[in-house]
């Protein structure tokens, strides 16, 4: 895909100053996408308040955002980033946005409900799934820059979850620590909903520092087993 440069930075807010790089078919819909950041931007931003994390916050997208009309743009455009060879596989079908070295790719609404319908159609879910990769920054930040420190998937994602506000109905179906912790269709909602269970009784903060230890899941499962009961 050809971007061309917006000259305009996002004003809206006093935490966000980026770029906005469109294809030329989107370059009518710059102000909803710059909006759109603005909104994911102060999601998290409320957020890292919320849980005392706000000296990790900050534009974590300083180079810039991308906006894709095509899910295999942004995949070439992140290979082209990491230098990954052409034929590497899509890291999952639903993949519809990314934060990586500073910039803040996507792709359009319609694009993301179309690659992931499962989540594209909650409310707000655009804001929310760029706000999902904002708040995987300030995991990040709050780890001081250690993401071997993030735990494992389906706490760094329900984290990611939690923090953008999303896909807070139950998930379906068997709610066992087995089933909620399994890859699959509808993972996210089912780590989101397994993070928010364990925030019942161990505060977020603490979650995010023991997740650092090799034997985290292993308590975080006696701990969920314990909340059953």
């Amino acid at each position: 895909m050809t971007c061309t440069p917006d000259d305009r930075a996002i004003t809206g807010g006093p935490d966000i100053a980026a770029t906005i790089r469109l294809s030329p078919s989107l370059t009518s819909r710059r102000i909803e996408f710059a909006h759109a950041v603005e909104s994911a931007h102060g999601m998290i931003a409320s957020f890292a308040v919320d849980h005392e994390w706000a000296a990790y916050m900050r534009v974590f997208f300083d180079r810039g955002i991308e906006i894709f009309v095509r899910q295999a743009d942004l995949w070439a455009r992140i290979r082209e980033l990491y230098a990954l060879p052409g034929a590497t596989p899509l890291p999952t079908p639903g993949l519809a946005a990314a934060l990586e070295w500073g910039i803040l790719l996507a792709v359009t609404p319609e694009e993301y409900m179309r690659v992931a319908p499962e989540y594209g159609s909650s409310p707000e879910a655009y804001q929310r799934l760029l706000a999902h990769e904002v708040a995987h920054r300030l995991h990040v930040s709050i780890l001081g820059g250690d993401e071997d420190a993030m735990g494992p998937l389906w706490f760094y994602e329900g984290f990611a979850v939690v923090a953008s506000g999303d896909l807070t109905d139950p998930p379906r179906g068997n709610h066992t620590w087995e089933a909620l912790i399994a890859p699959g269709p509808q993972a996210y909602r089912r780590y989101g909903a397994l993070l928010r269970r364990l925030m019942e009784r161990i505060p977020l903060s603490d979650l995010v520092d023991r997740a650092r230890a090799h034997d985290f899941e292993q308590w975080a499962r006696s701990v969920f087993l314990r909340e059953q009961k």
